[in-house]
């Protein structure tokens, strides 16, 4: 089993996302909603190889744009917002002019289905626009088919940066949960640590796999020992929010989030979803009997039953 100080220590770069690259595409008709919002039209194809697409798009709208003396940054390639009800992806997220723009490609009935949901969700939002390029002409009339995933763990990425720890807690009190014990917040956060116990080190293995560290690439899961010393990773969730994450045999495996800026629902989707993906993931461990952690089982449950018992208006900050 993997020493989780040694492998913690050996990190390398961050994990950066590959944007593909540039190849030739046939010429077709190419939809796009872009005069909606007094931005100027692109020439460009889709090639339906969506890595490769982006790279051209980006291209050719830097370079339209720099013409016409517009404004323009990239944000994120791909951009994750956490909601209530799952996680909504889009391929690119833009600013121009300081107004923030949500771009979809659209290949397909299916996907101009699913880009009416995520416009939807993303009216909701308000401060985000949709623009699409797209394959077919998108009518006012077409159904719009459910736009949201479920949390994953490869919805996380490492993070190079060192956060100010003491920003950083399991919970804190806020007026839509007041009470720790009394919480969503806190049954969710029991349930993971229960749903983990005796397969932590399957877990751990399986979230670095999909963080793409080093060792941890290929195909096999490979399991990784809870340290009796607490050690922290640091990682970036959906809407590029940096969360810190702690491993001990103590208190177990437990999420940090920065209590002066994350939002209340932000939290707590996070931690409500992470515990739909981690008691799936469990079951598809327990369906193969597999061998639980014996020497290196955490004490979290107790643990988060201990911090139940107090009243605190922040708990687990280091």
């Amino acid at each position: 089993m993997r020493s989780l100080n040694k492998i913690l220590k050996n990190l390398g770069q961050p994990y950066e996302d590959s944007t593909g690259v540039l190849t030739a595409a046939g010429r077709h008709k190419i939809y796009q909603n872009f005069e909606n919002f007094d931005l100027p039209k692109i020439d460009v194809t889709l090639s339906g190889q969506k890595m490769t697409d982006i790279s051209r798009i980006l291209q050719t709208l830097q370079q339209t744009y720099l013409k016409w003396k517009i404004p323009i940054s990239v944000e994120t390639i791909p951009y994750h917002f956490i909601l209530e009800e799952g996680v909504l992806q889009v391929p690119l997220k833009l600013t121009i002019r300081d107004q923030h723009y949500c771009l979809f490609l659209i290949y397909d009935e299916a996907s101009a289905a699913t880009f009416i949901d995520a416009r939807n969700k993303l009216q909701s939002l308000k401060k985000y626009r949709a623009i699409y390029l797209s394959k077919i002409p998108i009518t006012g009339d077409r159904a719009p088919q459910s736009a949201l995933t479920s949390l994953q763990f490869s919805h996380f990425r490492l993070c190079s940066q060192n956060p100010a720890f003491e920003n950083y807690a399991v919970w804190w009190s806020t007026k839509k949960e007041t009470i720790f014990r009394n919480s969503k917040s806190f049954q969710d956060l029991q349930q993971i640590s229960k749903t983990l116990d005796g397969y932590e080190s399957y877990f751990i293995g399986r979230f670095f796999k999909a963080l793409k560290i080093p060792e941890f690439t290929g195909e096999s899961v490979k399991r990784v020992a809870l340290p009796k010393k607490e050690r922290t990773l640091t990682v970036i969730g959906p809407e590029e929010q940096i969360i810190v994450i702690s491993f001990s045999q103590k208190k177990g495996i437990r999420l940090h989030f920065n209590r002066y800026t994350t939002p209340f629902g932000y939290r707590a989707a996070i931690i409500e979803q992470l515990c739909i993906a981690i008691q799936a993931y469990t079951i598809r461990l327990q369906l193969r009997d597999l061998p639980k952690d014996t020497t290196t089982r955490s004490r979290g449950i107790e643990w988060y039953l201990e911090m139940a018992e107090k009243d605190k208006e922040v708990i687990g900050g280091f």
